[in-house]
């Protein structure tokens, strides 16, 4: 039990007051409080730790901490945006690794539970109908190590991220 009734709002009837003041009575009652001496309650035996998840500074080495079969995935993917737009940069961004154009665009890639993700942006939207197969959440493309995405499609994909990275620096200029 409270020591004595504690007052949540200052209004006329102080209605609110009452109310909390009797949900704290029935939670006691029940003995489920985590506030109340009748039931003990330990914040360290209820929270499981979690560990920090940390992220990679390079893509070579988020893609040398994975499994051997999502990583090679990963660097077939990577080396197949590489070789079709020659002068990308690997990055990682917020903790999700990537290669970046010089015009702008971007495209990222990485694990995640139950496979593997390709993040293209809105680009994905126009190859839906070659992405039957797979699952599509959103502007992100997932799929596995045992189903891949063909490297034809991979080269579409970029070269689109390509155009519309190069459409949007257009109409950035025009309106300048």
């Amino acid at each position: 039990m409270l020591p004595r009734p504690m007052l949540f709002c200052c209004s006329a009837t102080g209605a609110v007051a009452q109310l909390v003041e009797r949900d704290i009575r029935i939670v006691e009652a029940r003995g489920s409080n985590p506030l109340s001496s009748t039931s003990p309650f330990l914040l360290e035996d209820s929270v499981a730790p979690t560990a920090r998840r940390r992220t990679a500074t390079t893509v070579a080495t988020y893609i040398a901490a994975l499994p051997a079969d999502q990583a090679r995935s990963l660097r077939r993917l990577r080396d197949t945006i590489l070789a079709t737009a020659p002068g990308g940069v690997t990055e990682v961004s917020y903790g999700v690794p990537g290669i970046r154009f010089p015009n702008g665009g971007r495209v990222h890639f990485g694990s995640r539970r139950g496979g593997l993700s390709l993040y293209v942006g809105h680009v994905s939207a126009l190859f839906a109908h070659e992405l039957t197969g797979f699952t599509i959440a959103g502007t992100t493309i997932h799929f596995t190590p045992d189903h891949e995405l063909p490297i034809a499609l991979i080269k579409r994909i970029t070269r689109a991220v390509l155009a519309r990275a190069d459409e949007r620096a257009a109409t950035a200029k025009k309106r300048r």
